[in-house]
């Protein structure tokens, strides 16, 4: 039995068939939730239905240690009133200040500026109370990114922690439409927070006078629920219609593109993926940037079962500890974050040596048979000895793993349901499907695919025969994916062009190639402008680069190939505390440093040889084997580049861009190669 349906006589020439949900097989919700149309009504139900119950939630933060406590709770009838309070305080702002409507949207925009935490959400919420629509604010790519979502969104109020002020107030010029600052911290600091642990209030008041003397307004939130609490105004909620989210792309193919989205859209996105989960009082911690969409998706996704939010505090390497101290029952990874964990946890468990690690593989292959013969995710012997020692870092009470973003090596979506012993669960989306479009079913125990079509979703290919893909490849049809759905974005800002680029009729050209399996399953294999083009063979860079990472000598790995080309090159950063001994031995020096190693011949050849055995060891074609490479001592996220999105997706134009004389040298023979570099390159012929 196929686990995607297939809509019968839906075939067209150059189409696939339309792919659907197979208990929703006429492509609806079937009217369930239909009374809720928008994101605030969402949170209003949410009210309703839970009134006494915890709702947002943060670490309490101690100045004098800048250290972190336990969580501590807002009632979902206490951010009612303060989204209420704030809503029509900032009702006061607008109208006092910045009353300009945006001509493209018609509404007014809100931004947002910090790191995860309860006044980002208040924020969003008290705008929707009044129909304005949430500008997630990022400097993940420097001061300039700031400037360029300010800019581009046409701010002129804002929402941010105390930390990104001077920022602000500084480089005001190149954002001079900005007219309000909001700080989320008391500007008396009488509320610390890791946002204010450099400032006290002399700081402040220099930072108030500054921004009067540049024509701002420069309050805090307290302040502005104050104003509200004094002269309330009364509710204008959003219609389905209304714009709910500015959204910017995230460049992994080029310019960042505003993303419109409407309630309504994302409503039904975020009810789409729930009748596939439909959980119930989840606890949830909110880690990823809130200033993108997936996070966000997830929230008002479990809002539908009624969900408890306890935000992050912020520091990368505390994640783990504000999970013991929350016990969150369901987590959101994007690959790049799970592949972290999982080498740790693996070298002290499956990979360990002596009697610990002996004793992890066994019952590591014990629970995957388990798991994958039906028998369910728990074993009382292995869990106790081994397994619930791994769950407790992620506080022991984790009922679902959701992964998006991009593909998810097999060996770790089987660790993680092995060691916290629960489902993890692939799914895809785009910000132009409002995060929408395929998930694996929760019972479902694949690898390597991203599910079938959520319910109200169709997905159907599109043939591209120009890079040798098409609907009718036997036995698994492959193509451009296509979606079509309620839940489509509403318009690239200000782009129509680009809007309708993206769109063919009423179907998303997703730009993304997948294959349909022969369980009916989905598979995205590559991007369509990240397809090399060989003398030989097409090949799917980013699947490969996932097999090559799997060497216990690379941490990344980006391959790269031209038509002209006989044989594919790469750039690889080595993981250095395997790499750094096994190439001193080699070479025997044990005082060479990394970059010493990453640029000795005998060395390269070696490695070359290496990745060669090992992608015909795990079935990898002959024209698809490394020729030559470049080892970067550097790992990619430290260089100053921002060759990765908010969710750590790697954009590929701009590393080949960077590298492009590193490549165009590799693929030269040595014997062309007259540069002083030349004796840092190795080159293997293609022939095995």
């Amino acid at each position: 039995m196929l686990k995607s349906f297939v809509v019968p006589n839906s075939e067209v020439p150059g189409y696939s068939p339309i792919y659907r949900h197979p208990d929703y097989k006429d492509g609806t919700h079937q009217n369930k939730y239909a009374d809720i149309t928008t994101l605030y009504e969402l949170f209003k139900a949410q009210v309703k239905n839970q009134p006494k119950a915890n709702f947002l939630g943060s670490r309490i933060y101690y100045p004098e240690t800048e250290s972190f406590g336990h969580y501590t709770w807002l009632t979902t009838t206490d951010v009612d009133e303060m989204v209420s309070s704030f809503g029509s305080g900032l009702d006061q702002l607008f109208a006092a200040h910045a009353s300009e409507i945006n001509e493209e949207t018609g509404q007014q925009p809100l931004g947002i500026f910090s790191i995860n935490r309860t006044e980002w959400m208040l924020a969003e919420l008290a705008a929707f109370r009044s129909r304005r629509y949430s500008v997630g604010v990022s400097d993940v790519g420097g001061v300039e990114s700031c400037e360029f979502y300010i800019c581009s969104s046409e701010l002129r109020v804002i929402v941010c922690s105390m930390d990104k002020i001077p920022c602000i107030l500084e480089r005001i010029a190149h954002t001079p439409e900005l007219k309000v600052i909001i700080s989320m911290d008391r500007l008396d600091c009488t509320k610390p927070t890791s946002a204010t642990h450099t400032f006290d209030s002399g700081k402040t008041e220099v930072l108030v006078s500054k921004a009067t003397s540049l024509g701002l307004v420069l309050t805090d939130v307290d302040q502005v629920i104050e104003m509200g609490r004094a002269k309330p105004t009364d509710p204008t909620p959003p219609k389905p219609t209304d714009y709910c989210m500015l959204l910017f792309s995230s460049g992994t193919t080029g310019a960042q593109k505003g993303i419109l989205g409407t309630h309504g859209a994302f409503v039904y996105s975020c009810r789409s993926s729930y009748l596939s989960v439909l959980l119930t009082e989840t606890t949830y911690l909110s880690y990823m940037s809130l200033a993108y969409i997936f996070d966000r998706f997830i929230i008002y996704m479990l809002m539908h079962g009624s969900v408890h939010i306890g935000f992050s505090s912020g520091e990368k390497s505390l994640t783990m500890e504000d999970m013991q101290d929350l016990r969150p029952n369901v987590i959101a990874a994007i690959p790049y974050f799970l592949r972290h964990i999982y080498d740790s946890l693996t070298a002290a468990t499956v990979n360990a040596k002596g009697v610990v690690g002996y004793l992890s593989r066994i019952g590591y292959k014990s629970k995957v048979k388990c798991i994958t013969s039906g028998r369910g995710f728990k074993h009382a012997f292995w869990d106790k000895l081994i397994f619930s020692k791994v769950a407790q870092r992620f506080g022991g009470n984790i009922r679902l793993v959701i992964s998006a973003a991009m593909p998810l090596d097999p060996d770790v979506h089987n660790f993680f349901r092995v060691a916290l012993s629960c489902n993890v669960i692939q799914g895809y989306g785009q910000t132009e499907t409002m995060a929408s479009g395929t998930a694996q079913r929760i019972d479902d125990v694949s690898v390597s695919n991203i599910g079938i079509p959520t319910p109200g979703i169709d997905v159907r290919l599109r043939s591209i025969p120009e890079i040798g893909y098409n609907v009718t490849d036997l036995p698994c049809p492959r193509g451009e994916m296509m979606v079509r759905s309620k839940a489509i974005f509403a318009k690239y800002y200000k782009e129509p062009e680009k809007t309708a680029e993206a769109m063919d009729g009423e179907w998303l050209a997703t730009g993304d190639i997948v294959r349909v399996n022969t369980d009916g399953s989905l598979r995205v294999i590559d991007r369509i402008n990240s397809v090399i083009l060989t003398a030989g063979i097409d090949i799917e860079p980013e699947n490969l680069e996932m097999i090559y990472r799997k060497h216990k000598l690379v941490d990344s790995v980006l391959v790269y190939g031209s038509m002209r080309a006989l044989e594919l090159v790469a750039i690889v950063v080595p993981k250095s505390e395997t790499f750094v001994p096994w190439a001193q031995a080699l070479i025997g020096d044990l005082g060479a440093t990394l970059a010493d190693l990453c640029n000795d011949k005998k060395v390269i050849v070696e490695m070359v040889t290496a990745l060669r055995a090992h992608g015909l060891k795990e079935n990898v074609p002959s024209q698809a084997l490394i020729g030559a490479l470049h080892l970067e001592p550097l790992p990619f996220d430290k260089v100053d580049f921002n060759f990765f999105t908010s969710s750590l997706k790697l954009r590929r134009y701009l590393v080949i861009k960077h590298y492009s004389t590193i490549f165009e040298r590799l693929q030269q023979s040595p014997s062309n190669t007259t540069d002083a570099n030349a004796s840092t390159l190795a080159v293997i012929p293609m022939s095995t």
